[in-house]
């Protein structure tokens, strides 16, 4: 396969006039809300829910670039990721910390290959990589061997 040396996605997201809206990108429809402590009706994920789930789709879609590419099979996988958020004086909230969690099953014939796939799902997911620079994201892989 060959890649691209170039992506470019673009959204637009309008207002409900409540509390929250919806992104549209490229056929796709992605509504999100403010949370009720934020005074709002909650009725979709907030952004800052979506922008972690986004970092467990790079990971997720890297590990399967990977897994196709090497061939591997895989019994399941899944990513738990959250952010730290805070609250600073001077700039509102900021994303102080990315934690994300792969957790790769795995039977023995595969394992070393489900094990690469993980380390390079970690080492180019490009959204991760991206923010790096500017927040810490700790990334732990488990393998489970069935």
């Amino acid at each position: 396969m060959r890649l691209k040396k170039r992506l470019q996605y673009s959204t637009e997201a309008k207002w409900n006039h409540e509390t929250g809206g919806a992104a549209h990108l490229d056929g796709f429809t992605q509504p999100f809300d403010t949370p009720h402590e934020y005074d709002g009706n909650e009725t979709a994920p907030c952004p800052d829910q979506l922008f972690t789930a986004s970092l467990a789709g790079c990971i997720i879609n890297t590990f399967n670039y990977y897994r196709r590419m090497l061939e591997a099979e895989t019994r399941d996988l899944t990513v738990n990721a959250s952010t730290d958020i805070e609250l600073n004086d001077t700039n509102g909230y900021r994303v102080t910390g990315i934690n994300i969690d792969i957790q790769v099953w795995s039977d023995r014939e595969n394992q070393e290959l489900n094990q690469k796939c993980a380390e390079r799902a970690t080492e180019y997911c490009h959204l991760t990589k991206s923010i790096e620079p500017a927040i810490p994201v700790a990334t732990k892989i488990t393998l489970h061997v069935e």
